[in-house]
C-alpha cells in the first residue's frame, strides 16, 4: 500500500487579507490613509491633514460619513469621492481570503512574524468589558448622580481607574477599544456625557493621553519600540497661513441681481453723500449697503486692502454697519448685540467663578463691583465675563484687548483701549479703537461694543481665527451668537470640555 505524504501548509501576514467591519473599526487614522493609498487612491498631504485634523479613523468611517463630510475630505474631486465610497463599501464586505502554500516537511518553519502578532494580540478588551467600582467617596458621588466630570480631581480618578481596567488586557488599545471603554462608562453613568458631539469625545481623548503618558517611561521596552515604529506618526510642519488667505467656509449671503459697475458707482455716491451728513438716513444707508453687499464681498474675497474697503464703504467703519454686514453674511444671526447679551448672561456667573484668582483683572472687577450701582451689576458682570472668557480657554487676552497707545503685534482684529489702566474697562464708558491689520476700523464707547465689532470683522473680511484666540472665538460663535458654518467639523476638545463646565 502506497503511503500518502503528509502535506504542510503555511501562510504569512502578507497572504492574509481581511476586509471586515471589525478590522475597519480598529484602523487608526494613519493606517486608514495607508489602506486608502494601497487601494489606489492618491491622497495629497492637504487631504491627509484633513483626516488627521478631524480624527477620521476606521471607527469613524464604519459609523458612516455623510456626503458633505466626504466632499470636505476630498474637496474639488468627484473622482476621489466616488473611489473613496467604493473603498469603504469594499472594506465593509465580510470576506476572508487565505492563501495556502504547499511546502515539504523539511522546509516547513513556523512564521515568526505571525507568531509575534498572535502573541501581541492574545489579550484584547472583551466584548463584555465592565466598569470596575471606583474609590468609595467617588462611587458614592456617582451613585447620587453628581456631575463628577466637572471636578478635575474626580475626573482624573475616573480616568485612572478606567486606565487600570483596560491596561489589564493591553497597553496598546485600538481606537475601537478606547471607544468601547468610554462608551461603557457614559452608558452606565449617563450624566457624565459631553454636552456636545457624540457624548464621549473628551473621555476618549483623556484616556488616550493617560495611556500615552503611562507608556512614556517604557521607552526601553522592545514591545513599546516596535509599536512606536509601527504606529508612530510623523507630523510635517505646516506653513503658517496669512489671515487673508485662510478663508472661512461661511454660508452664502444674498445675491443681488442686475447690478453692474455703473449702478454700483451710483450706490456708492449716495453712500458717500449720506456719510457726510450729521444725521444720515438710516433706511437709505441700509438699502444701499444691502444692494452693494454681493459686489463688496467679491472685492474683499479678491484681496482688496482694508483701508480701501473702508474708504469705499465708509459705513463699515461703524459698529452698526459691521453688525448689519454680519447679518447679511449669516441671515439667521438676527440682532448680534442682543445675542451677545443674552448668551453671556447665561454663563456670566460660571465664567467669573472659573477665573477666580486666575487673572490680575479679577481684583479690579471686584473693586468695580463694589463701586457700581445695583442696577448696573448685570451689565458689569456681562462685560467681565466677555473679558474673562480667554482665561477660561487658557488663551491670551493681551493680543485681543490692548491697553494704551501700543501698536498691535498682530494683524488680526484688536480692541485698543484709550485708558492707561484696566479698571475703567468694567464701566459703561471705556472708549476704544477697533483695529484690523494695524488700520483703524471704528471707535466705540465701551468694551462690549468694541469686542462685538472685532468679532464681526472675522466674518466681514473672511478671516480664519488665530491660534491664540481660536477656542474663545469658536465658543462665541457657536454658543453665544449661535452661528453654525456650513461644515461638519467637530468642536475642538478644549471647547467641549469647557462647555461641560459652563452649562
Amino acid at each position: 500500500m502506497q503511503q500518502v505524504p503528509f502535506l504542510f501548509y503555511q501562510w504569512t501576514e502578507m497572504d492574509y487579507k481581511l476586509a471586515s467591519p471589525g478590522v475597519l473599526c480598529s484602523l487608526s487614522t494613519e493606517e486608514l490613509l495607508t489602506k486608502i493609498q494601497e487601494w489606489g487612491l492618491d491622497v495629497t498631504e492637504a487631504e491627509a491633514q484633513r483626516f488627521r485634523d478631524n480624527e477620521v479613523d476606521g471607527d469613524t468611517v464604519d459609523c458612516g460619513l455623510t456626503e458633505t463630510m466626504v466632499a470636505y475630505l476630498f474637496q474639488g474631486s468627484f473622482k476621489k469621492q466616488v473611489k473613496f465610497n467604493q473603498f469603504v463599501s469594499r472594506m465593509k464586505e465580510s470576506s476572508v481570503t487565505l492563501t495556502l502554500q504547499t511546502v515539504s516537511p523539511e522546509d516547513w518553519q513556523p512564521s515568526t512574524s505571525s507568531t509575534s502578532i498572535s502573541n501581541e494580540n492574545t489579550l484584547r478588551l472583551p466584548a463584555s468589558f465592565e466598569i470596575p467600582r471606583f474609590p468609595k467617596n467617588l462611587q458614592l458621588k456617582l451613585d447620587n448622580k453628581e456631575p463628577c466630570h466637572k471636578n478635575p480631581r474626580d475626573r482624573h480618578t475616573i480616568i485612572r481607574v478606567l486606565y487600570e481596567a483596560v491596561a489589564q488586557y493591553t497597553m496598546y488599545p485600538t481606537n475601537s477599544e478606547y471607544v468601547q471603554a468610554v462608551k461603557t462608562l457614559v452608558m452606565k453613568y449617563h450624566f457624565l456625557k459631553d454636552r456636545e458631539g457624540n457624548g464621549y469625545h473628551t473621555w476618549h481623548m483623556s484616556l488616550r493621553r493617560k495611556f500615552k503618558s503611562e507608556r512614556a517611561p517604557l521607552v526601553d521596552s522592545e514591545a513599546v519600540r516596535r509599536c512606536k515604529e509601527k504606529f508612530g506618526s510623523t507630523r510635517r510642519g505646516q506653513p503658517n497661513k496669512c489671515q487673508r488667505t485662510s478663508q472661512r467656509n461661511v454660508c452664502q449671503g444674498p445675491c443681488v441681481q442686475g447690478e453692474d459697475l455703473l449702478s454700483i458707482d451710483a450706490h456708492l455716491k449716495v453712500l458717500q453723500c449720506q456719510y457726510q451728513k450729521m444725521q444720515p438716513d438710516t433706511m437709505v444707508v441700509h438699502n444701499r449697503m444691502q444692494q452693494t453687499f454681493a459686489w463688496r464681498q467679491k472685492e474683499i474675497a479678491d484681496g482688496m486692502p482694508v483701508e480701501d474697503v473702508l474708504k469705499k464703504y465708509p459705513f463699515l467703519g461703524m459698529p452698526t454697519g459691521l453688525c448689519n454686514e454680519l447679518g447679511w453674511i449669516q441671515p439667521t444671526t438676527g440682532n448680534v448685540s442682543q445675542r451677545f447679551r443674552e448668551g453671556l448672561s447665561c454663563v456670566a456667573a460660571k465664567v467669573i467663578d472659573l477665573t477666580r484668582g486666575k487673572t490680575p483683572l479679577y481684583q479690579l472687577y471686584l473693586d468695580a463691583r463694589e463701586e457700581a450701582l445695583t442696577d448696573d451689576l448685570p451689565d458689569l458682570d456681562t462685560r467681565a465675563a466677555l473679558l474673562f472668557l480667554p482665561y477660561v480657554f487658557k488663551e491670551k487676552l493681551d493680543l485681543f484687548v490692548i491697553l494704551g497707545e501700543v501698536h498691535p503685534k498682530t494683524p488680526y482684529p484688536t480692541v485698543q483701549l484709550l485708558h492707561e489702566d484696566w479698571k475703567p474697562v468694567f464701566s459703561r464708558s471705556a472708549p476704544n479703537i477697533v483695529k484690523l491689520d494695524g488700520s483703524e476700523v471704528c471707535r466705540t464707547s465701551c468694551i462690549f461694543e468694541g469686542i462685538i465689532s472685532s468679532f464681526c470683522l472675522y466674518f466681514v473680511f473672511n478671516l480664519a481665527y488665530p491660534k491664540h484666540l481660536k477656542n474663545t472665538l469658536i465658543f462665541l460663535q457657536k454658543y453665544i451668537v449661535k452661528i453654525d458654518e456650513c461644515e461638519d467639523r467637530p468642536l475642538p476638545i478644549t471647547v467641549t470640555r469647557q462647555i461641560n463646565l459652563l452649562y
